[in-house]
This record gives structure tokens, C-alpha cells and sequence, in this order.
């Protein structure tokens, strides 16, 4: 594993807001209370009045459900309950007279109070808040930041390749200790993810038994963990085995949200490994099952098309440009050759982090006549040469207004960008690659390089 995937690990990441919505009879609730004032300098009548703290969140229906709302009397005080479905991190927005002041973020769970002190207008500098779950989160929150910082230095070169490891342990020994000490606790779960995802490639036996522990008692995982488990297994023991961990998980939980997106990442799974038809009949199954749900119809459709147009071994759609070299090109003229061909803005910063690494593809596995060929969309010819004033430009470039950006969109089926495909000599789609999923772009010309052998 290099130094360069490891910013892949860095906790930071892991911490999103999950916030499954379960079906339950009864929500859980959480006593909210405290003081927010308005800054003297701003205000200098005293009157506190008419701020106030929403939270809000998108059921599985498509519609919102507030889970609390509370204002300010004079003094500025308020209270209320906050009822919600699972314990999780939720946003809170304060605003006063339809401006918006801040953004915080906290805790709830079944029992517990929040007492929150603040003053606005600079609300994010000027507030503290205390609980029992959001005082620990605030120490796991400690050594998460601290992390983050070795991990900059490590990313930097600051360590050895022999001592990476060691350091790693230590802090997975760190996250750890917050996990045993607070069982129960929403840090204790995120610590425990922390704790054996950063050991990916470094410690891997040592992940495993401890993802298997946080697993046993919180069963689910929040999706940037369960992704790192999920490639691991794949990697060392294949498919079906990647699958068998996806059906232990749904087996777990109790939340319709999260079995969806489980669901939803069997089907992609299915379809990534070329097994179009099992993802198919699930994807019927599948559609069946949350009907009800508009988000969920988008995303079948979506896919839908994905399986019966660019699925893995599907021919790749005719595409014609002129390149900045003058030449006028169609993809259909690569044939007897592989390519890889990327869609995105050139002012993407995901695809100017990654554009090194193409270079290095393409120096690579040209021996094997890997043609590259990008397609810069909402991209100017002034931009274009601005990108590539301090970069080399190695391989054939689309010129701006020489090709239908919205055909390209829709045929390709470009929810993102950067999106990338991998074609063989026969013009047949090897796989798609959409975001950080580049980094599994060598599985994938492996593959050019045994057909050639």
C-alpha cells in the first residue's frame, strides 16, 4: 500500500451523516435547552428574542420531517424536545428574522439532554455544548483532529515505510481505548470504526478482528468503513465473499434505510463484476420493495440503463470530437486498440489530484497500446491551455465546442464527474469509473495486459 492511498484512510472522512430513519411506533426523544444572545455590539437593546434552532430531516417518502424547532424568549432562552429514530449526529440551523447565523451539529439519543450556550451573529466561535453523548464525542473529536495531523505528516513523507505501521497501531490502540471506555455511545461506535479502518493494508488481521467486534455489538457500519471492509474481502477472498459480508450486514440491522442502501450496493457490486443478469433480477426485487420511495426510482433507472448499456463487456458508445492536435477523431477508430477515455471538468479538484497518476498510467501501459482520451465538459479553450501552461499533454484532449457535452452526458449516463471507462481492443466496456473509484483502474488493465501476453 502506498503512501499516497493512505489519505484515503484519514478518519475525517469517515464521519458522515448517516442518520438512518427507522419505521418505528415511537420515536426517541431528547430534552434540548440553553441560551443563545445576540452580540451587544450588534444589538445593544438586551432583546434576545426570536432566534431559533431546526432541525430538520428527509424521510424515506421524500418528505421532511422536523425533528425539533424551538425560539428564544427575551433573555434568549429556549427549550424542547427533539424526537428522532435513531441515535446520530444531526444538523441544526440558528437563524433570526429569516437570516442564518450557523450551522451545529449534535448528537441525539434516547434519553439524553443537550444544554447548548451561544451568541450570534458569529454563532460557530461562540458556542459550547454539553451532554453526556456530546461530551465524549468532543474527546473522540480531540484525537481525531490529532490524527488527522500525523496523517498530513505521514502523507507528507514525514515517516519511514517501517515506521508507518507502528504509528498507525498506536493510534488504532487510541481510538480503541475511547471505544471500550464508552460502550453505548455514539463516539465509542465512530472511535471503533476509526480504530481498524485506518489499519487497512498495514495490519489487516488486526482490522478484521476488530471491525468484527464493533460489528457484534453496534451491527451496521457507517458506509466509509463498510466500503473498506467490502473492498478488503473482495481483494483477498473474492467475490462471493464480498457479497456474504453485504448479507451478514442486512441480516443485522433493523433500519429500512440502511438495508436499501445495502441493497443498492449489492446490485452496483453485481454489475461492477460483470454479473448483469443476478444484478437485474435483484434490481427488479428491488424496485418492487421501495416503490414508494422517489429517490429510490431515480437511482433504478439510472442504473437500469447503466446495466442494459455499459455494463462490463457491453460495446462503448460511438463518440466523435476534434482533439487540440487538429485531428478529428471517433472512438470507433480505436479499434484492434484499449483506451481509456475520462469525462470531467478540468477544474475538478478530485481529477487535478489524480491527473499525476494518470500520467503515470499512461507512461506505463502505452507499451501495451493504451490509448488515453479526455473530454473536458464546461470547459473553455482558455481554460484548457491554462491547465495544461505547467502540465504535459500526452494523450488525445477533446477541444472545447467540438463535441455535444449534453449527448456525451447522456449516453454515458455522467452523473459525476470525473467519470472514466476502460475499453478493450474489441471495443467492449471493461469497467466504469466514477470519482475515487479510479484507484481500482490497475485490476482493470491487468486485464490489457494478459489479453496482450
Amino acid at each position: 500500500m502506498n503512501i499516497k492511498s493512505f489519505i484515503l484512510l484519514l478518519v475525517s472522512s469517515l464521519i458522515l451523516f448517516s442518520c438512518a430513519r427507522e419505521e418505528e411506533d415511537v420515536a426517541k426523544s431528547t430534552y434540548i435547552s440553553g441560551n443563545i444572545s445576540v452580540d451587544e455590539q450588534i444589538d445593544a437593546s438586551g432583546d434576545n428574542s426570536g432566534i431559533q434552532l431546526i432541525s430538520t430531516l428527509q424521510n424515506d417518502a421524500g418528505q421532511t420531517d422536523t425533528l425539533f424547532i424551538a425560539q428564544t424568549d427575551s433573555s434568549g432562552f429556549f427549550e424542547g424536545t427533539a424526537r428522532f429514530h435513531e441515535k446520530d449526529m444531526y444538523p441544526f440551523i440558528v437563524t433570526r428574522s429569516r437570516n442564518t447565523f450557523g450551522y451545529i451539529n449534535l448528537i441525539l439519543a434516547k434519553d439524553d439532554s443537550v444544554y447548548i450556550e451561544g451568541r450570534i451573529p458569529n454563532l460557530v466561535e461562540n458556542i459550547e455544548i454539553s451532554s453526556y453523548e456530546n461530551d465524549i464525542y468532543q474527546t473522540f473529536d480531540r484525537v481525531d483532529r490529532s490524527f488527522s495531523r500525523v496523517a498530513s505528516f505521514i502523507n507528507a513523507g514525514g515517516l519511514s515505510a517501517d515506521s508507518i505501521q507502528a504509528e498507525l497501531e498506536k493510534w488504532s490502540d487510541i481510538y480503541w481505548e475511547i471505544f471500550e471506555d464508552n460502550p453505548d455511545t455514539y463516539a465509542s461506535k465512530i472511535a471503533g470504526e476509526s480504530a481498524f479502518s485506518i489499519l487497512r493494508g498495514w495490519n489487516d488481521s488486526l482490522m478484521v478482528e476488530r471491525a468484527n467486534i464493533v460489528l457484534d455489538q453496534y451491527n451496521s457500519l457507517l458506509p466509509g468503513t463498510r466500503t473498506t471492509l467490502l473492498e478488503y474481502y473482495a481483494e483477498t477472498e473474492g467475490l462471493d465473499r464480498a457479497l456474504a459480508f453485504l448479507n451478514e450486514l442486512k441480516e443485522k440491522t433493523e433500519s429500512r434505510s440502511e438495508l436499501m442502501d445495502l441493497e443498492m450496493h449489492t446490485i452496483e457490486l453485481l454489475y461492477d463484476s460483470s454479473r448483469t443478469n443476478d444484478a437485474n433480477q435483484l434490481l427488479q426485487q428491488f424496485r418492487a420493495a421501495y416503490s414508494d420511495n422517489e429517490q429510490v426510482i431515480d437511482w433504478a433507472e439510472n442504473i437500469s440503463y447503466d446495466l442494459e448499456f455499459l455494463a462490463p463487456g457491453a460495446p462503448f458508445p460511438s463518440i466523435g470530437f476534434r482533439t487540440t492536435a487538429g485531428d478529428s477523431m471517433n472512438t470507433d477508430e480505436l479499434a484492434g486498440r484499449p483506451f481509456l477515455i475520462e469525462i470531467t471538468r478540468l477544474d475538478n479538484r478530485l481529477y487535478q489530484q489524480q491527473f499525476d497518476r494518470t500520467v503515470a498510467i499512461y507512461q506505463i501501459y502505452r507499451n501495451f497500446d493504451l490509448e488515453i482520451i479526455t473530454i473536458p465538459i464546461a470547459t473553455t479553450p482558455v481554460t484548457l491551455e491554462a491547465f495544461f501552461e505547467e502540465r504535459s499533454r500526452l494523450w488525445h484532449v477533446a477541444h472545447p465546442n467540438t463535441f455535444n457535452a449534453d449527448e456525451i452526458i447522456d449516453i454515458l449516463n455522467v452523473n459525476r464527474v470525473p467519470t472514466r471507462f476502460l475499453i478493450n481492443k474489441d471495443g467492449n466496456i471493461i469497467r466504469r469509473y466514477i470519482g475515487n473509484e479510479y484507484d481500482d483502474v490497475v485490476r482493470g488493465l491487468q486485464q490489457i495486459t494478459t489479453i496482450n501476453e
